[in-house]
């Protein structure tokens, strides 16, 4: 990252205030296999997966007594076509602005990521290295598939190693206080080489809110039931469709021992009317353990298993999902990488293997999928 110090004066009102604005990105291209997308081998030009491809600026100004104004500006986009991505949408990652102050904390609204992301997210393999290694289709947003807009987010400022957030988003609706809102909250505890988070995530109509993420793929199923045994093409979220609310429960940790770092977390993810079936929770929870090794300063070596189990009201349907994760990552310089992914994932329960619905290929025609990549990454 480069940082661009502004002159006094330039961006601030006032000729004491200091301000600064930091430029940087991220550009990830590679090419992606899959061996079986709706029954067909399937090889991709696909950008942003060890991280979401992007640029965006972010900042302050110092206002005195410890107190500063900060934002930030994040912006999506595919290397291969140069479309923006989340939905189009042109600063789709974050869009924010706040107060932060030394004392009390941090206070910012905007379009932002969820305590789920913030805190159990970095115990996560995918949080590490990237969406190919995501729980069962993201189903619980710890790769944030989503973010949430109109959020008013607090962060606690850390005390001895132990930080809280909560955040409350406005669903805008005349009359209906509740209807596509969110409240989240999480605490985060750092010592050393523990890291220990745990949030809760509750959202009124995740499809409506939520329309430029994983739902887009899947609403469409809404009302249309469930055939047993069947996922209806689309993974884990095939048995969602368009439910009246979500909540998820996540913990997690990681523990650094040496070169290595080893990571632990589940989640738990609660669909109410799943299906537009009125009644049927899709309940589905996720125990992952993974572990890195730096072989060298250059040479990194990851491998995980998440296991994801299902359960559905309707026709109980009960679908499983068997992952494994595999990862070597060889760094040029400082600030770029090429790295070589994999996963297999073995479903059961009478559903079909799908590594990540649309990303980059479609439901497997069988219980079994396997998918490989090779990418470069450079970072600025």
């Amino acid at each position: 990252m480069w940082l661009l110090p502004l002159a006094s004066g330039a961006f601030a009102a006032s000729a004491f205030a200091q301000s600064s604005v930091t430029l940087y990105g991220v550009i990830d291209a590679g090419i992606t296999y899959v061996n079986n997308s709706g029954g067909k081998g399937l090889i991709a030009a696909q950008s942003g997966v060890a991280q979401g491809s992007r640029w965006g600026v972010k900042g302050g100004e110092d206002l005195g007594g410890g107190t500063k104004a900060v934002f930030q500006l994040e912006n999506g986009f595919n290397v291969f076509t140069g479309r923006l991505g989340q939905g189009g949408l042109e600063f789709g990652r974050q869009a924010y602005v706040g107060l932060s102050d030394s004392g009390w904390g941090t206070v910012t609204l905007g379009r932002q990521y969820d305590p789920i992301v913030d805190l159990v997210q970095p115990a996560t393999m995918n949080g590490n290295w990237g969406a190919l290694f995501s729980h069962a289709n993201d189903i619980d947003n710890s790769d944030n598939g989503f973010r949430v807009n109109n959020a008013i987010k607090y962060v606690t400022p850390n005390f001895a190693g132990l930080s809280a957030e909560i955040m409350y988003a406005m669903g805008g609706v005349a009359g209906k206080l509740a209807q596509k809102s969110t409240i989240a909250g999480g605490l985060s505890y750092t010592n050393g080489p523990l890291y220990l988070g745990a949030a809760y995530f509750y959202a009124k109509d995740p499809a409506l809110q939520f329309a430029d993420g994983n739902f887009v793929a899947n609403s469409y199923a809404g009302n249309l039931g469930l055939t047993p045994g069947s996922s209806n093409g689309m993974g884990a979220f095939g048995y969602v469709g368009a439910p009246t609310s979500m909540r998820v429960i996540g913990v997690g940790g990681t523990y650094a021992i040496g070169s290595a770092l080893l990571g632990l977390n589940y989640t738990n993810t609660r669909y109410t009317d799943a299906t537009g079936v009125s009644g049927n929770t899709a309940m589905f929870s996720n125990y992952e353990a993974w572990g890195q090794y730096s072989m060298s300063a250059a040479t990194i070596l990851a491998a995980g298993y998440t296991f994801t189990q299902g359960s559905t009201g309707y026709n109980s349907v009960k679908p499983k999902y068997h992952q494994v994760n595999l990862l070597a990552d060889y760094s040029l310089s400082k600030r770029t990488d090429v790295y070589l992914m994999g996963v297999y994932q073995h479903a059961a329960g009478g559903a079909m293997a799908d590594i990540y619905d649309g990303f980059p290929a479609g439901e497997s025609g069988t219980s079994v999928q396997v998918a490989a990549r090779v990418g470069i990454r450079h970072k600025f």
